[in-house]
């Protein structure tokens, strides 16, 4: 099977050496993309033994983010502003699109991804992305920093466009064994896709057999990372890999849970860094949900069977989007940016947060007056 690269049409190539960078486009119209989390969870049809306590907790996407902040009463008020703050300060940006460079602190011509608006779109943490145009409905994978274009099947079921997702890859696109994910962040379905390929095919998994509690095992389900080519995931004392050969097949593989008895809820994170798999626990402390009072990073080790307390990233810089649930790593030096840091976005926030490993404190970023306040970012990673 071959796959077709082409170049777009109308659009301009980002500078890779500016990325990661924060994507903000104000009233991006993307069905149930953005939705209310919590409402697409209780539709969901979980079974009635789902309960709002132990590791679900971790792993939802609720609206409320877990993250340190001096910002709380910024967030209390920007709840109030909505219609009237968008009208009354950001008229100029309001239906565009915004780009800032984290490494440079600098606010790029917005221009460069105005072809973004006559799709929809899903970022994925290898930087490229799952692009569905509105009128026409073609489905290609867009990397904005090559103008490349890799061609997926059309989405006949509109699966894309009705239901609230998230989409991975399994390797770059441009390898014919790349597999591209879709997953269902409000039940137990998968679809997926091979570049070039000509259908979607789509997979019903089985919570049970995972957890008792079906809506955990979504939540669990929505931190799915790809390492060597598999998709991993985390449930309390347990990891669950997914990989294709050619057909979707789930495997559980015990592993002494993560305990902190400090704190009673945390909230998970999984990514990809130089081939290994790391968890991030988000503590807040038990009388303001919104900061952190600590984060705590583990690496997994297969052979032993545990998760491995990480107290330095060395030259590492780790980014958690947590909006959509996905982490992703850069060399610092590379990127220019801090290394030994944990750089994260949060829900309805315009900041972005850095925490240093080495000192343990957690610095806010502003990117400019010209964002609204309430208006959080996506994080744009390097697309190789």
């Amino acid at each position: 099977m071959q796959i077709g690269i082409n170049e777009s049409e109308n659009s301009t190539s980002l500078d890779h050496k500016l990325a990661p960078m924060l994507l903000f486009h104000y009233n991006y119209d993307m069905s149930l993309e953005e939705s209310d989390d919590d409402q697409d969870n209780e539709e969901s049809g979980d079974d009635e033994d789902v309960s709002d306590e132990d590791e679900f907790t971790e792993a939802s996407d609720d609206e409320e983010s877990m993250e340190e902040t001096d910002d709380d009463e910024t967030d209390a008020s920007s709840n109030d502003n909505d219609d009237d703050t968008a009208n009354d300060e950001g008229k100029e940006v309001n239906d565009t699109l915004l780009l800032y460079s984290i490494s440079s602190k600098q606010l790029l011509a917005n221009s460069k991804l105005n072809y973004l608006k006559d799709h929809f779109y899903w970022i994925t943490p290898q930087g490229w992305l799952l692009m569905v145009h509105r009128d026409s409905h073609e489905t290609f994978l867009w990397n904005p920093f090559t103008s490349q274009r890799i061609s997926l099947p059309f989405d006949q079921d509109k699966f894309l466009r009705t239901n609230y997702t998230r989409c991975l890859l399994s390797c770059k696109p441009t390898d014919t064994n790349c597999v591209v994910l879709v997953l269902s962040l409000n039940d137990t379905v998968i679809w997926y896709c091979y570049p070039g390929g000509t259908q979607w095919f789509k997979h019903e998994y089985q919570s049970r057999r995972f957890h008792r509690h079906r809506g955990s095992v979504i939540g669990y389900m929505a931190l799915l990372t790809v390492v060597g080519g598999k998709f991993y995931t985390g449930l309390g004392d347990s990891v669950i890999t997914l990989d294709f050969s050619p057909n979707p097949k789930f495997d559980i593989i015990p592993i002494k849970a993560v305990q902190n008895p400090m704190y009673n809820f945390s909230r998970l994170y999984l990514l990809e860094s130089s081939g290994e798999l790391f968890s991030l626990f988000f503590y807040p402390p038990m009388t303001c949900p919104k900061r952190i009072a600590e984060i705590e990073v583990y690496k997994l080790d297969i052979q032993r069977r545990a998760w491995v307390k990480v107290y330095t990233l060395g030259d590492r810089a780790f980014f958690v989007n947590s909006t959509k649930c996905f982490g992703a790593s850069v060399s610092a030096k590379e990127a220019c940016l801090e290394e030994n840091c944990i750089y994260f976005s949060r829900t309805g926030d315009k900041g972005l947060y850095v925490h240093s490993m080495e000192r343990g404190t957690t610095a806010a970023l502003n990117p400019g007056e010209d964002f609204l306040d309430n208006v959080a970012a996506e994080i744009l990673m390097p697309a190789p």
